[in-house]
């Protein structure tokens, strides 16, 4: 573990070149940008910048992918904030309380918070990065077919802490999102399904489309028929941008623990930042001494998310340099991009590219660092829509919108989409329908459904295989604590409240 950090000092020298520094600085920006945009994200972002980074230096190239990445996590947070729509599937959680912050006038605390955390979560990425890249990538191998299975079982368990007040609504809000996941090919025939005789839909549906239209559009359509007494938009001053630190430090459990679950999610192949940042909210709202915040507008609901997302997005580092595995889409890009600069990523990288592995390592200490002066320099920038009128407004995030969804495939189809999606968020939020288990469903149902097929079909379908894996059983068990655990403790207090009712001596009103 010594012998990382020196080599990490050597990396963080080697990283001082003005060339890698012009990179890290030009990607970093590009990237908060892209991730600020409603429909791209980073990777999109990355593969867009593909073809021309690799034109570059190796080194420059992949430091200039790697600050792409972490910048677009950086970007998701400020329209998730101002405007109520998420840049990326990432900042989806950070739209629940950081849009309520930014409509009670304090934008300006939620987006310090979210740099605050998304510098912290990225941070403690990093040093485990450094400190167990190569022992973490081994042990996330055990995590197969039947783990991931489990940990899937057990995100969607999260809706009893999601959900809301009303259960039903909530599964019902979850079996709309599982549904929609399985819209397109199957994955193991390849048969269509849901498919309405369009081939167009054979691709499924892109997350982006269903974000952008579920959260933003329908925050624009409620917004538009509502009185200009309730049609609230976002202020702040520019002061307030800066983090502050006894409101940082006021969620200190939450960043800690969203940094810790971020990382540890973002190193199993396939689960990524998004299921980090669910996972990661529902724990924080869990152990919260005052739950029922959470949802309206509360500062530690921003800061889990936040620290996830960037602490998940380093953690997937460690299987593709490692082991040669993506652990996410993103990464998948710049494993492309290492390859097209002649390198191979697995065990072997270490070795033989010592140099370049821990001077990537080191632009990366170096990105995390600028990007925080860099968010805060360009967030007014970024935020200048929240001093314009919403008539003025709207058409342009709408124009916004339709550009950063036609852009991912030059589809005036999926701009149509997202403007349904936007109807049935209107629909959702009048009915009180909450929208985040739809989301839990639709990103984590086609990973739940090819974990179990691709498991039964090993087994022969047998289903006993589920519990020969002790990580799976433990999962399993998690999953029920959610929903036994609770039930028990409303169970005993409404013991006690009965048993103290009875005890009670009744007045007869006699003297």
């Amino acid at each position: 573990m010594f012998d990382s950090w020196g080599l990490l000092l050597n990396g963080l020298v080697a990283a001082s070149d003005p060339s890698i520094l012009v990179a890290i600085m030009v990607g970093s920006i590009i990237g908060l940008f892209i991730g600020a945009l409603p429909g791209l994200g980073p990777t999109a972002g990355v593969a867009i910048l593909l073809p021309v980074a690799v034109s570059f230096d190796g080194t420059a190239a992949i430091a200039a992918l790697g600050a792409v990445y972490y910048g677009a996590q950086y970007g998701g947070a400020v329209t998730a904030i101002l405007l109520g729509i998420p840049g990326d599937a990432s900042a989806t959680m950070t739209v629940i309380d950081g849009y309520k912050l930014a409509k009670r006038g304090r934008a300006g605390a939620a987006l310090g918070i979210s740099v605050a955390a998304s510098f912290i979560g990225g941070l403690f990425g990093l040093v485990l990065l450094t400190a167990f890249a190569t022992t973490i990538a081994r042990a996330a191998l055990a995590f197969g077919p039947i783990e991931m299975t489990a940990l899937m079982i057990f995100s969607l368990s999260l809706i009893s802490v999601l959900g809301g007040k009303d259960p039903i609504k909530a599964f019902v809000s979850l079996f709309l999102g599982l549904w929609i996941g399985t819209i397109g090919l199957d994955p193991i025939l390849g048969m269509p399904r849901f498919d309405f005789g369009d081939v167009r839909l054979f691709d499924g549906i892109e997350f982006s489309i269903l974000a952008v239209g579920l959260f933003g559009l329908a925050e624009m359509y409620i917004t538009s028929v509502a009185s200009e007494e309730e049609a609230q938009i976002a202020r702040f001053r520019f002061r307030e941008l800066l983090p502050n630190i006894r409101e940082t430090l006021s969620c200190w459990r939450e960043l800690i623990s969203g940094s810790v679950i971020g990382f540890f999610v973002g190193v199993l192949p396939g689960a990524g930042a998004t299921a980090a940042t669910m996972i990661s909210y529902a724990f924080a709202k869990r152990m919260s001494k005052t739950p029922e915040r959470f949802g309206d507008g509360a500062l530690e609901g921003v800061a889990s998310p936040e620290a996830a997302n960037n602490s998940a997005s380093y953690g997937s580092m460690i299987p593709m340099f490692a082991l040669g595995i993506p652990g996410s889409g993103t990464t998948a890009v710049l494993m492309g991009g290492l390859l097209m600069i002649g390198l191979q990523p697995g065990p072997m990288l270490f070795q033989t590219q010592s140099d370049f592995v821990w001077t990537i390592f080191g632009s990366f200490y170096i990105g995390n660092l600028a990007l925080v002066c860099i968010t805060i320099l360009l967030t007014p920038l970024l935020a200048t829509c929240a001093f314009v009128k919403p008539g003025y407004l709207f058409p342009a995030v709408m124009a916004i919108v339709v550009f950063g969804i036609y852009s991912i495939n030059n589809s005036m189809f999926e701009v149509v989409l997202a403007i349904g999606f936007g109807v049935l968020g209107y629909v959702m939020t009048k009915l009180e329908y909450p929208p985040v288990p739809l989301v839990l469903g639709m990103i984590l149902g086609p990973i739940l459904e090819r974990g179990i097929r691709r498991t039964l079909l090993g087994s022969d379908g047998d289903v006993r295989v589920f519990f020969e894996s002790p990580i799976a059983l433990v999962v399993f068990a998690m999953s029920i604590a959610l929903f036994v655990v609770p039930w028990l403790l409303n169970r005993r207090a409404r013991g006690l409240e009965s048993s103290t009712s009875h005890g009670e001596p009744k007045l007869t009103g006699k003297l």
